[in-house]
């Protein structure tokens, strides 16, 4: 009876969220039906929903998203991120490192259309490299997406340590090795047989400029991070500093060049960089995490299947692909089968195990989605087939799906 009322859960979900109805709407539908499905009355449902929303983790993670889009909306209508990525070439002197590391910088800040904003620079930079449009293409998703795993401020990182009630950095450490996986196969793959185009050439006082200006246009970022990392501040407050210094920064370029003032009021301009959908989705998240945790039929049927013989990895996977792949999100994989998974962990290393399996298995489904926004955007900018795109994940995604279960295996010995 619990297997029926999932898929029934999971797929009014699902035909909501392909209706284009909010993911976070579409979860708490989803979230009411599972309850009442389980016999669950409407008042414990509506005191589920109360609790959700009154709770701390729900409150922290809403403040902490929305305030990660207004920061990336200041830095982008700012050009804070335009000079920041002009100053990192010169500063590494290299077309290669900055093709690999700038698309992963701009895919840190959710702004609409991001994966657009790094098109440009990798376009830019592939002609001088004389790279193939469909390989640039494969470059501008692999590295923007390399960060995925271990940047600290990611929405995604953010909501799986939350739900999963672990520490962030214990994750980030066990995880580093995909991200570094990506970035490794992707240059040999994509970049390691093309040669350095000449640079104009910087005496020390000009090199040492552009590593000020680097560092002056990431401050909002690298503020954003040492607030948490070194002062231990709740990444909420931690980004608020990130926002004063990007309207800092605005302020000084506007004394020096009138192009930087773009005419609109302050507030106006912050209360544009709020995505409610974001905010709305993590809510939704939240409710049927709690409705799950609700519902102790759930863990006594996977504990049955497991019982049987079904490994629980298989579980992970076909349920991350059934959910993941149709959404083009990695995000309800983590709020559906977190819940679910986790508390069968035995101890706290076996469960940072477990959310990771989940969170790389349903990333390599949102990844090779066809509905996966950045891959459409890309697709579209390069003027590329998604079967040619397809032809470069062949080998590099199963390495990089390959270290996690490196990584799987070797923690579980």
């Amino acid at each position: 009876m619990i297997l029926f009322t999932l898929f029934i859960s999971m797929g009014v979900t699902l035909l909501l969220v392909n209706k284009k109805v909010n993911m976070g709407y579409s979860l708490m539908t989803g979230a009411v039906l599972l309850a009442l499905l389980n016999g669950r009355s409407l008042l414990s449902i509506l005191k589920i929903f109360s609790n959700t929303f009154s709770e701390s983790t729900t409150i922290s993670l809403a403040l902490t998203i929305g305030l990660i889009t207004i920061l990336g909306h200041l830095m982008d209508q700012y050009l804070i991120l335009d000079r920041m990525i002009v100053a990192l070439e010169k500063m590494l002197r290299s077309s290669k490192a900055t093709i690999l590391i700038a698309p992963a910088i701009i895919g840190t800040l959710l702004v609409t259309g991001g994966a657009l904003m790094s098109c440009p620079v990798v376009e830019n930079l592939g002609e001088k490299l004389n790279i193939s449009k469909d390989k640039r293409a494969a470059i501008n998703l692999i590295f923007r997406h390399a960060l995925y795993f271990v940047f600290p401020l990611s929405p995604t990182i953010i909501l799986a340590s939350e739900l999963g009630n672990f520490n962030i950095w214990d994750f980030i450490k066990l995880q580093f090795p995909i991200a570094l996986s990506m970035y490794i196969f992707g240059y040999i793959f994509y970049l390691r047989k093309y040669t350095e185009p000449s640079l104009e050439k910087l005496n020390i006082k000009q090199y040492l400029k552009s590593i000020l200006e680097f560092l002056f246009y990431a401050s909002p970022i690298l503020a954003s991070l040492l607030g948490v990392v070194l002062f231990h501040l709740p990444f909420y407050i931690s980004l608020v500093f990130g926002i004063i210094l990007s309207i800092i920064i605005n302020l000084y370029d506007k004394q020096k060049d009138a192009q930087y003032n773009i005419s609109e009021n302050l507030f106006k301009t912050i209360y544009k960089g709020i995505r409610p959908p974001m905010v709305i989705a993590i809510i939704g998240i939240m409710i049927f995490k709690n409705v799950v945790n609700d519902i102790h039929e759930i863990y006594i049927y996977l504990n049955s299947l497991l019982d049987k013989g079904i490994p629980l990895e298989l579980l992970i996977i076909i349920a991350s692909g059934m959910i993941s792949f149709p959404l083009a999100s990695t995000q309800p994989s983590i709020a559906i089968l977190y819940p679910m998974i986790l508390p069968l962990a035995p101890n706290y290393h076996i469960k940072l195990l477990y959310a990771m399996f989940i969170y790389t298995s349903g990333f390599m489904f949102y990844y090779i989605s066809p509905l996966h926004m950045c891959q459409v955007l890309t697709l579209e900018y390069f003027g590329v087939k998604i079967k040619n795109l397809y032809n470069h994940y062949i080998y590099i995604l199963p390495l990089i799906y390959g270290m996690m279960l490196i990584i799987y295996i070797l923690n579980k010995l």
